[in-house]
């Protein structure tokens, strides 16, 4: 191979090894940086359609829950019935809905 080759090579793969390290770290500090609890910001420019009625400078306030440590065997169950029952409660409404009906066929 040429010199200048093994030179570009090199030089290429330390620039993407530091630039992969330094990709990691950031992603590590994400949690570090971000608010807890409640807070407020200051709107700069409507970023989403749904805040195109929001102007410029109002201040918006916003909240980070926290995320349970554990989950109790009790409620979970209750979730989960209800869930059921939710379910059951939509599958019914689908049948009468279907029944509505019938097509008319002419020969």
């Amino acid at each position: 191979m040429n010199p200048l080759t093994d030179i570009v090579f090199s030089l290429t793969w330390v620039f993407l090894l530091v630039w992969a390290i330094r990709t990691i770290s950031k992603g590590w500090d994400t949690n570090l940086n971000s608010p807890k609890g409640m807070w407020t910001t200051k709107v700069k420019k409507p970023m989403h359609p749904e805040m195109m009625d929001v102007q410029p400078g109002e201040e918006l306030m916003g909240v980070t829950f926290d995320k349970p440590s554990s989950c109790d065997l009790e409620e979970y169950q209750a979730l989960q019935k209800r869930i059921e029952e939710l379910k059951i409660e939509l599958e019914m409404e689908d049948d009468d809905e279907d029944d509505d009906g019938d097509i008319v066929v002419r020969r």
